[in-house]
């Protein structure tokens, strides 16, 4: 058996290509070329293989190719999709981390009724607002399924929701019943050449916890267990009403923790000049009736509203790595404070090495001192940015 086929007999190396190159296809949607009825009735019948709740098979799809009928649904999508319009416009040219997909949003809003099918997906049902799984959770699963019967087929399309802003007139349009629910409503087409990169997206190491929200590690563990080998971490994220440019100007100051940690006491630059790599500066503890230590940091990572990182000790051998970083979220920004415990130079990992037995253990307690802190930290943040 081939190195790629997995212990089920799947060609992983195709399967992983369909996962990580399934995009939301705009600007590449051939508005020109037919779709077949064939095709649509394919991607459905497998994606009606999804998982559903119960078994209780209540979807229902609605396939539109009247061009009066898309160009109505265009034209309400486009009453909700003005905003990206307005945006495109703002950001054009800028470089803004978010000037391509608010470009790519305002096409589809101005070419929605020019797909040549759109493709409802609903089921019957309405949600109560009651957090008890079972209608979104047995859609969902099936339209994602579309997608990828769509990319393997060579079409594609985007999740577009935004006519969920307009039930009242879709239902009408469309003479669907009280009851029912929509919940997405896809552009298909072919697209325009058949190669898709894989997205920039966190890696599973970063964005992993194990048994405590915020706890991760670089590396898998062979056992599962934790391990100071493995490079465990914490992570603690918070979302503000402020823009990058004011959560940075408070982050960047090293003496931001000191103010809010109930660990860190202080901090000085011990360098020069424009900070940034290479700078240095010295940070002192103190775990009241524990003891007291002064632990000498570089910056290993600047940039600017974006990234702050530095290591303790030796850059090369470091006793922790810490990390501050900030993207833009909505009107605001999302700041995620996160720190790695070393294999060496800190007093945990040998510790924790001197006793294999309570290794995980005394991981788990030193990481939630650690959490504790830094939630104090981004929450401090949050109060001084959003005043």
């Amino acid at each position: 058996m081939n190195d790629s086929f997995s212990e089920s007999g799947f060609d992983l190396d195709q399967v992983d290509r369909l996962l990580t190159t399934t995009r939301a296809v705009r600007k590449r949607l051939d508005l020109k070329r037919d779709v077949s009825d064939e095709l649509i009735f394919e991607c459905i019948d497998l994606a009606e293989q999804a998982p559903t709740g119960g078994n209780d098979a209540s979807r229902r799809w609605m396939v539109i190719r009247d061009q009066d009928t898309k160009d109505e649904l265009g034209r309400l999508y486009a009453e909700v999709g003005t905003l990206f319009i307005n945006a495109r416009g703002r950001l054009d040219g800028t470089g803004h981390p978010k000037e391509r997909v608010v470009s790519s949003s305002a096409y589809l809003v101005e070419n929605f009724s020019k797909a040549p099918v759109l493709v409802m997906c609903a089921i019957w049902g309405i949600h109560d607002n009651s957090g008890q799984p079972g209608l979104f959770d047995s859609a969902i699963p099936s339209a994602w399924s579309f997608n990828l019967a769509l990319r393997s087929r060579g079409l594609g399309t985007a999740y577009a929701t935004m006519l969920n802003n307009k039930v009242a007139e879709v239902t009408k349009l469309l003479g669907i019943p009280p009851g029912v629910t929509t919940l997405v409503c896809f552009p298909v087409a072919y697209t325009i050449g058949h190669e898709f990169s894989a997205a920039p997206r966190r890696p599973a190491s970063e964005i992993t916890y194990f048994d405590q929200w915020g706890f991760t590690r670089k590396q898998p563990s062979p056992d599962g267990s934790a391990r100071v080998v493995d490079g465990p971490g914490v992570v603690v994220e918070i979302d503000t009403d402020a823009r990058p440019k004011a959560v940075w100007e408070v982050i960047s100051d090293i003496n931001t923790p000191a103010r809010f940690s109930e660990e860190l006491v202080q901090a000085e630059w011990t360098t020069n000049g424009d900070r940034g790599v290479g700078s240095t500066f010295r940070g002192s503890n103190s775990i009241p009736g524990v003891h007291d230590w002064d632990t000498n940091c570089i910056v290993t990572a600047w940039k600017d509203r974006e990234t702050f990182e530095w290591r303790t000790t030796d850059p090369e051998k470091p006793g922790a790595i810490w990390r501050f970083d900030l993207v833009e979220q909505g009107g605001g920004s999302r700041l995620r404070f996160s720190m790695t415990i070393g294999t060496e130079n800190n007093s945990t990992a040998p510790r924790a090495l001197k006793d294999p037995a309570r290794e995980g253990e005394i991981l788990h307690e030193r990481r939630l001192i650690h959490k504790a802190n830094m939630q104090r930290v981004v929450e401090g943040v949050k109060g001084l940015v959003d005043d």
